[in-house]
């Protein structure tokens, strides 16, 4: 066989492949809850409104996690986002995504005791000969029906699998375990405070 003829049959299974590219991996995680946060996460008997800053829409990583690994592109922003909405849906009772950067009088309007905001803060990834290791972090704000600081902290969710870039759909499968743990951290952080009336205590 001709190297020019290998060349093309290499270059069409790469594309095929629906991840690995010929300059590296694009790696586009499915955004969609497992039935381990359903299992882990029960529904609470409150309303809650959710504003994203408004990076996710565009947030990738080029972080290759490693001197000598593969290039690799990370789309978190595409998955992140129904995984988000997707776990308030599963984790509140009353549940209302904000467009727009939250208002009193829309607070009011629609009856939201607690606003919270969500912005990303780092993705870290270690690629290793054994396996990989990614993680998400985020920082997450909530706010009163008068929009006061209730509570702020930072979440990170990590998903650490072997021989990850072996299989198929290996790496959007990490990535999406990372960005579902993140979220899980997130919700049940909410639920926590508000089963424990933390927040009404005027703590933050």
């Amino acid at each position: 066989m001709r190297p020019q003829n290998a060349f093309r049959i290499l270059a069409f299974s790469l594309l095929l492949s629906g991840c690995a590219t010929l300059f590296g991996w694009d790696i586009h995680a499915p955004g969609v809850l497992s039935q381990r946060f359903y299992e882990r996460v029960e529904p609470l008997d409150q309303r809650i409104g959710l504003y994203l800053d408004p990076s996710f829409s565009d947030l990738i990583s080029k972080n290759k996690g490693g001197r000598f690994a593969d290039p690799q592109t990370y789309y978190i922003g595409e998955a992140y986002v129904p995984l988000v909405i997707e776990g308030f849906q599963r984790g509140f009772g009353e549940f209302l995504f904000l467009e727009d950067e939250p208002r009193r009088e829309v607070l009011a309007q629609y009856g939201i005791t607690y606003a919270v905001y969500i912005r990303p803060r780092a993705f870290t990834n270690d690629v290793t000969l054994k396996g990989q290791k990614v993680g998400f972090e985020s920082d997450t704000f909530v706010f009163d029906a008068d929009l006061n600081l209730l509570d702020r902290f930072q979440t990170t969710g990590t998903s650490d699998s072997k021989k990850v870039f072996a299989k198929r759909g290996g790496p959007q499968v990490n990535l999406n375990g990372a960005l579902e743990n993140n979220v899980e951290s997130i919700v049940l952080h909410i639920q926590d405070a508000v089963r424990s009336g933390r927040w009404k205590k005027g703590a933050a």
